[in-house]
């Protein structure tokens, strides 16, 4: 209403298919509604920017001419590529000889966290670590799932950091972690883990592959292989610098930034 009010265009960037989105895992009352207003926007703007191509089939196939679609992956900003003590962070938790399995970001249910927190206990091994970079509605089950596997001794929760902390929290990890994702987002997380040159587990689904190339500069597995992608990074070093350092190398390449 405003750009026909005042002739600006309308430019419009969208993050995940929010009717969906919500209908699936909110409280959406009106999703005939939802998806009906959420097409019109997408059709009134002059150019939408997708984060994904993934995503950007949603608006294509809304009726948006490919002509205004603009695929814009997120990214970081420069200062995460700043070099980063991981001491202070490692020190606060108790990490220090530890080696730390990490993931940053908003906790809900699809993120697939429980996984990280069986593999700590399935692996029966005291240098383990698992660190949780902040908050969200899966948190609380979480942690009792640590309690009950007796394994919450190894598993920090740094709760919300502040966006100048995050840097030197990405830093205390030795293994990144994406163990889920929704197929249409580009993962905020995924890109400060590449910028701190950290090797990244995450699904080989077509948004991430957008991003990163299966033993390349990340590890990608498919239904079912979380673990034991995990098991082969944790046991390799070497593997673990290759990847990090290619998906630094990646990310300053393409400029994610």
């Amino acid at each position: 209403w405003l750009k026909r009010k005042t002739g600006l265009p309308l430019i419009l960037e969208v993050n995940a298919p929010l009717a969906e989105e919500r209908a699936e895992h909110g409280k959406l009352a009106l999703t005939s509604f939802a998806r009906h207003s959420q097409q019109r926007i997408w059709r009134a703007a002059d150019m939408v920017l997708p984060v994904t191509d993934a995503l950007a089939d949603y608006v294509r196939a809304a009726g948006v001419p490919e002509a205004r679609i603009e695929v814009i992956q997120n990214g970081v900003e420069e200062s995460f590529l700043a070099p980063q003590d991981p001491a202070p962070v490692r020190a606060r938790y108790d990490l220090e000889g530890k080696l730390v399995l990490g993931f940053s970001g908003f906790m809900r249910e699809w993120h697939g966290l429980d996984r990280i927190i069986e593999f700590l206990a399935d692996s029966r091994r005291d240098d383990l670590h698992v660190l949780l970079v902040g908050d969200g509605p899966a948190r609380e089950g979480l942690e009792k799932l640590a309690r009950e596997l007796g394994v919450a001794g190894q598993v920090a929760f740094a709760g919300v950091v502040q966006r100048a902390d995050m840097p030197a929290h990405v830093a205390a990890f030795d293994i990144a972690l994406q163990p889920a994702v929704v197929p249409y987002a580009s993962p905020l997380k995924l890109f400060e883990y590449m910028a701190q040159g950290k090797p990244v587990i995450a699904p080989s689904s077509a948004n991430i592959r957008e991003v990163l190339t299966g033993d390349e500069d990340g590890l990608l597995f498919e239904d079912g292989g979380f673990e034991n992608a995990l098991a082969m990074l944790v046991d390799d070093a070497g593997l673990r610098a290759r990847l990090g350092g290619a998906a630094r190398e990646t990310l300053k390449k393409r400029d994610y930034t």
